[in-house]
């Protein structure tokens, strides 16, 4: 029995802490028992909890899209529409540059015939009919190829750096690329909006009956959805999008919640492949996201990696009056992703050298910052925070009129009047010497002439 979805590999073993939204959130891609079971070329999975990155292999790689297009052409029609009750009619020009061969996916709209704006949505979400994609085109701006503009410049807007669309379908075709991180931010946007994150978590679209169709029933591409095929269902997954095209291989984008982690999955490049030895083949691509969503639930947790009350570094003081050294604790309690059993005991944290002084000047409240370092797991950087001063220091006068003295001493332009002034002193007592010894000389030779 053939399957229908691939996942995603390469392991992240530590996830960005708590942090606020400005903060960089690093990734650790290491090979673990998960990943070494993947066969998709590409995948990308994050956190949508915190934005961490738990795998990811070649998710930056130019690839074809699919019809993840038509994801964006979704979203388009959502920020360019009005009300999503309102009538759309379907046109014989909307239709008449649609594909109509086996395996394309259309409704079977027919011309003169109208819906609503959310259930053309629908079925271009949840089914993705290419007959619906080129109606809401129109709809939209009265050509597939201005169309296309419009899903460029959201995509663009959106931070798809190394996305070019070509077509409104996925369709293969030159010039045409996305990657599976530009996917992740498509769908990411997406979900915000409450009419795409309904469609994408259906199990299926029924379009009305009109004049010229009977009511009709259309099943979701995303067969993790399907509790009936077990190979490919988990019970975390909530929505998702399945497509292929020759060129793209078998794709999946799901997203999942259980346990009050949710996470967003990509998986590019599947195929099909008899991985269990059944005698059918099975679409990698799905089967791999599965790995990958149940071994994050069933490995990864919220885990405190740095207290507010830990040392992490010393630094010495200037003018202090009680003290010569500061302690540098974590601004807060710091949380990340990391795998269950994981503690701070087995947390590394590093000041950033670029930004810790050497020293510091009294007064220094508590609570300062003073600088930022790195909080590693297993090897891999999972945060960055900030250090502060763990207590007050209070400015001691003497000390600092001490520390001024000591640097006036120490200070070179002193050193050089120093070493000045003792020349001048070894100078002038030889020369006294010197002066001295004529002196003595010549006392003497009066003395001997005196005898003569």
């Amino acid at each position: 029995m053939k399957k229908i979805f691939a996942a995603v590999v390469s392991l992240v073993l530590v996830f960005a802490a708590v942090l606020p939204p400005s903060a960089a959130l690093a990734t650790y891609n290491n090979e673990t028992e998960v990943t070494k079971k993947l066969d998709s070329k590409e995948y990308y999975m994050i956190s949508l909890d915190d934005g961490s990155v738990m795998f990811s292999k070649n998710e930056n790689k130019s690839v074809p899209p699919a019809a993840f297009v038509k994801l964006l052409a979704a979203v388009a029609a959502i920020e360019n529409w009005g009300s999503l009750e309102e009538q759309v009619e379907v046109t014989e020009k909307s239709l008449s540059l649609v594909e109509y061969t086996y395996g394309v996916r259309v409704a079977d709209l027919k011309a003169g015939e109208t819906y609503t704006k959310k259930q053309l949505l629908d079925a271009l979400i949840i089914y993705g009919a290419n007959d619906v994609a080129s109606v809401v085109a129109h709809s939209i701006s009265g050509s597939s190829a201005s169309f296309v503009s419009i899903m460029q410049s959201l995509a663009d807007k959106i931070g798809c750096k190394n996305t070019k669309l070509k077509n409104i379908t996925g369709f293969d075709e030159d010039g045409q690329y996305t990657t599976a991180a530009d996917v992740a931010k498509i769908v990411k946007y997406a979900l915000n909006y409450p009419a795409f994150s309904e469609a994408f978590s259906a199990s299926e679209v029924v379009l009305p009956k009109t004049q010229q169709n009977e009511e009709r029933t259309y099943s979701a591409s995303n067969k993790m959805l399907n509790q009936t095929i077990s190979l490919y269902y988990h019970p975390s997954i909530t929505g998702g999008k399945q497509t292929s095209t020759d060129k793209a291989g078998e794709c999946i984008a799901a997203v999942s919640s259980q346990d009050g982690y949710s996470y967003l999955t990509v998986v590019m490049g599947g195929e099909y492949k008899d991985i269990d030895s059944d005698g059918s083949e099975e679409n990698t691509a799905v089967t791999d996201a599965k790995k990958l969503v149940a071994w994050v639930y069933d490995n990864i947790r919220f885990r405190v990696v740095a207290t507010a009350n830990q040392t992490v570094t010393i630094v010495n003081v200037v003018a202090g009056k009680n003290g010569d050294t500061l302690r540098l604790v974590p601004e807060k309690e710091t949380s990340a992703l990391v795998p269950a059993g994981a503690t701070s005991d087995s947390v590394l944290i590093e000041p950033v050298k670029e930004t810790l002084p050497e020293k510091l000047s009294a007064p220094i409240k508590a609570g300062e910052v003073i600088c930022q370092a790195k909080v590693y797991y297993a090897g891999g950087e999972i945060a960055t925070i900030n250090l502060v001063a763990a207590n007050d220091v209070s400015l001691s006068v003497f000390r600092l009129a001490m520390t001024g003295v000591k640097a006036v001493l120490t200070s070179t332009w002193f050193i050089i009047l120093e070493v000045v002034a003792l020349s001048g002193v070894i100078i002038y007592f030889i020369r006294l010497i010197k002066k001295t010894k004529r002196e003595n000389s010549s006392d003497e030779k009066k003395k001997v002439s005196a005898k003569k």
